[in-house]
């Protein structure tokens, strides 16, 4: 039975998870302690200024090139107005803005999705660990 589990979690990780794992900061987990247990946020796991961490302080929070975006990316790949990131009674959702080259939720583009603790945006170079 160990046999069994041991290849299932093997045969499961996809290679650019494993690339990604990689690139995440050693102290990750100590971010992620510090934050209050009622908040959300995101933290930059891949691309420019990783361990970067944004808390979800505003009901709509937007991601993009813009000078004025909540989250500023600098990055050419990125539209001006991405995406942004929505509080709603169930939770977060994350909507692609009709960007150039998407947004991907755990490896697949999305319009609209939920989001949930331990999901992965790209944007872009950046890689971002969502946390709630």
């Amino acid at each position: 039975m160990q046999e069994e589990e041991k290849n299932f979690k093997t045969d499961s990780i996809k290679e650019q998870e494993i690339e990604l794992v990689k690139e995440i900061p050693q102290n990750i987990l100590d971010i992620l302690q510090k934050v209050p247990k009622d908040r959300a946020g995101l933290i930059v796991i891949k691309g420019p200024s990783i361990g970067e961490k944004f808390l979800l302080k505003k009901p709509s929070l937007f991601i993009g090139r813009r000078s004025d975006s909540d989250i500023l990316l600098d990055d050419i790949t990125v539209s001006r107005n991405h995406a942004v990131i929505e509080k709603t009674n169930e939770g977060y959702i994350i909507k692609d803005l009709e960007s150039l080259n998407g947004t991907y939720l755990n490896g697949e583009i999305v319009n609209k999705s939920r989001l949930n603790n331990g999901d992965r945006i790209q944007i872009g170079k950046y890689i971002f660990l969502f946390f709630s």
